[in-house]
């Protein structure tokens, strides 16, 4: 990954030298001071992550790198870092992406508070115990990827984020269906797979905007009837747990009852659902605004309800599409 995109960005620096005409794809390295390919390559070089220098070592380089190229994406992970100084951050107030997976942090530096350009945040495969209350500060955050952690409690502290649309978070050791969650109403993705939630609050009902759900693998015996109240929810993925019916109301969802053409055969589709404002939101290009550039929800839509008990269903959902439903649910379509 680190290779890939360093390379896109060298090319990107270096067609940009000495013409007049600016290149699109990245209006942000334009505004950046010029580099001959011999800099560029010198910092690729130390941000290298396979010559044996230390993880620090690395991080600074990278970040240095980054500050010089005014490049959107800043990748660390799989540094096995435990910990970051606190003023890393500093002076990157624009970079969008941020990847500390595969790490071994437990929290995030105070720094971090000053990227105000950061759309996504990677945070997965590392030892949060709570969801990092530093990124509350991140006025634009759209989208937190922080799975494979041990995250037992969320503050409420993350309804302040007003732009989230995407949340992550399945297998951590969450036992109840998180509150701040149902306060959050322009939330569009979110994933509590493989957790410990046996409840559905009833208050789910207020995530109005939601148009993914995914609560596999946890101890959910019974879902709550104001569901039916999520007209946008288009992919809900209920697989592996202890259910034995479910409300007539997911019956009725709008959503889940529309015919499907080319469908592309997965219902929880939540980690890489593409949106189109990302292509000049962090991105830069612009020639994407206005053109069909991610498939539409629709194609990922359906309910998977395998690995539950026997499931006895109404006959209203003969009209429901299933991507995946047990073999020995009962449902009288005759």
């Amino acid at each position: 990954m680190l290779q890939r995109t360093l390379a896109l960005m060298i090319f990107t620096l270096l067609a940009g030298c000495g013409q007049s005409e600016p290149q699109k794809a990245e209006p942000e390295a334009n505004n950046a001071p010029q580099y001959s390919e011999a800099e560029i390559q010198r910092y690729v070089d130390q941000c290298d992550k396979h010559d044996g220098k230390s993880p620090l070592e690395i991080v600074r380089a990278c970040v240095k790198l980054i500050k010089a190229t005014h490049y959107h994406t800043l990748d660390l992970k799989g540094l096995n870092m435990e910990s970051l100084p606190d003023d890393v951050f500093k002076g990157l107030e624009h970079v969008k992406i941020l990847y500390l997976s595969e790490n071994a942090l437990s929290s995030l530096p105070k720094s971090i508070s000053e990227m105000k350009s950061l759309k996504r945040v990677h945070l997965g495969w590392n030892e949060f115990e709570e969801f990092p209350v530093e990124l509350f500060d991140i006025s634009g955050l759209k989208d937190v990827y922080i799975s494979k952690n041990k995250i037992a409690r969320i503050g409420e502290g993350l309804k302040n984020i007003k732009s989230l649309r995407r949340v992550i978070i399945s297998h951590n050791n969450l036992k109840e269906f998180p509150h701040v969650f149902t306060e959050m109403s322009g939330l569009k993705l979110l994933d509590l797979g493989t957790n410990s939630i046996s409840e559905v609050p009833k208050s789910i009902n207020k995530m109005s905007a939601l148009i993914g759900l995914s609560l596999s693998d946890n101890d959910i015996k019974e879902i709550p009837g104001e569901i039916g109240d999520l007209k946008n929810l288009t992919m809900l993925d209920l697989s592996s747990n202890k259910l034995h019916s479910l409300p007539v109301e997911i019956a009725h969802l709008p959503k889940l009852i529309e015919p499907v053409k080319n469908h592309s055969g997965f219902v929880n589709n939540l980690l890489g659902l593409g949106f189109e404002e990302d292509g000049e939101e962090i991105y830069g290009v612009s020639i994407l605004k206005g053109y069909k550039t991610t498939p539409p929800v629709s194609e990922y839509s359906g309910i998977n309800l395998l690995f539950n008990d026997k499931l006895v269903l109404d006959k209203d959902f003969c009209n429901v599409f299933f991507m995946k439903l047990d073999s020995d649910a009962v449902i009288d379509c005759k």
